[in-house]
């Protein structure tokens, strides 16, 4: 499977990230998002989860795994870890998963796996329950309406589990507020969909910091 991979120079071994991108796939959008939680002083591993086949068809297999909670692309992403931790410039012993969208809710998936120290969710679906569940630091927007539901899901898990948590709701942003949408005419109709999607600069920006400060304390 290919993947896409940022990383500072360093001669020393580096923490390290599993980044599932959203439903656009392995865009040069989700490519700089990587890029910038790269140069925070991590290793950032993107799996292109849509090199098994058509975007469709690759979109109906995420979507089943997700609803499932495990699957093969559960497995593509815990594969993807184990290479990464294999490499001489990976820190092997301290690594976490970071997703946007439908990445997100792979995040909170993988965070109850045993492997990863954060899960860094971003507007994803969340499971029904976070048993197990490493510490998480979660992202959402409040004008996301089809995703609140998932917001309150996730805090009041962690709050049953005592799982250490940042858990911060975007009153003014939508959607997807960490990444631009690929196409002109997608980003209008997305605004206007009732997840109001769309990037806000002020709240990706605090989002970057707090994730950042979180992996710090904890990974």
């Amino acid at each position: 499977m290919p993947a896409y991979i940022s990383r500072p120079e360093s001669s020393k071994r580096l923490p390290a990230l599993i980044f599932v991108f959203d439903i656009f796939g392995s865009t040069s959008e989700m490519k700089r998002v990587a890029d910038d939680f790269a140069a925070g002083g991590y290793v950032v591993m993107m799996p292109d989860l849509f090199s098994r086949g058509s975007w469709f068809s690759c979109i109906r297999k995420l979507i089943a795994d997700i609803k499932a909670g495990s699957g093969r692309n559960v497995q593509d992403l815990l594969d993807a870890r184990a290479w990464l931790t294999g490499r001489d410039y990976v820190d092997a012993a301290h690594t976490a998963t970071i997703g946007f969208c439908m990445g997100g809710a792979f995040a909170l998936i993988l965070a109850k796996s045993g492997v990863f120290r954060v899960s860094a969710p971003f507007y994803g679906n969340a499971p029904a329950k976070l048993d197990g569940a490493c510490p998480i630091v979660a992202s959402y927007g409040e004008r996301d309406k089809p995703l609140l539901a998932d917001f309150d899901k996730v805090k009041q898990e962690v709050e049953r589990l005592n799982i250490p948590n940042d858990l911060k709701l975007y009153p003014d942003a939508g959607h997807g507020f960490m990444s631009r949408i690929p196409n002109k005419v997608l980003d209008f109709l997305m605004s206007k969909s009732p997840a109001h999607a769309g990037y806000n600069t002020e709240a990706a920006a605090d989002a970057k910091a707090r994730v950042l400060s979180f992996l710090e304390a904890h990974i």
